[in-house]
C-alpha cells in the first residue's frame, strides 16, 4: 500500500515565462489560467496529472478575489496505474483520482468557490 497526495490548484499566467519567442522576436503569452490536478507518491514525484484552462471554458478567474487555496487529499491504495480525469458541468470541475481504472478519489471544485465567471468581451 502507498500513500498518495492530490493536489487541485490554479494556475496563473504569471506562474512562469512565456515559452518562447514569435518571428517577430516578441515574447509569446504564457499559459492561460487554469485548474491542475496532480498526484504525488510519497517521494514527491508526480505519478499522474490533468490541466484545464479557463478559456476552454469561457471562463476567467475574478482579479480583485485573490487565488484560492489548493485543495489537497491523502489517499492510500495498492495499485499498479493512476489517473486523473475531469469533467466540466453544473458550474464547477469535477476531478477523480483513477487506480487501476478504480475510483479513489472524487473532488468538486465550484466556480462560486474559485471566483470563476463567464469571461468578458474583449474588445
Amino acid at each position: 500500500m502507498k500513500t498518495y497526495t492530490v493536489e487541485i490548484a490554479e494556475r496563473s499566467r504569471s506562474g512562469g515565462p512565456p515559452s518562447r519567442d514569435d518571428a517577430d522576436g516578441n515574447a509569446e503569452a504564457e499559459s492561460p489560467e487554469g485548474i491542475a490536478a496532480d498526484v504525488y507518491n510519497e517521494d514527491g514525484t508526480i505519478e499522474a496529472s490533468a490541466r484545464t484552462s479557463y478559456d476552454d471554458y469561457g471562463l476567467e478567474a475574478d482579479s480583485d478575489g485573490g487565488r484560492p487555496d489548493p485543495i489537497r487529499r491523502e489517499v492510500t491504495a495498492d495499485v499498479t496505474t493512476l489517473d486523473v480525469q475531469f469533467e466540466r458541468g453544473d458550474g464547477g470541475f469535477e476531478f477523480r483520482v483513477l487506480g487501476d481504472r478504480e475510483e479513489l478519489l472524487r473532488e468538486r471544485v465550484s466556480d462560486e468557490e474559485w471566483g470563476l465567471g463567464a469571461r468578458a468581451e474583449r474588445e
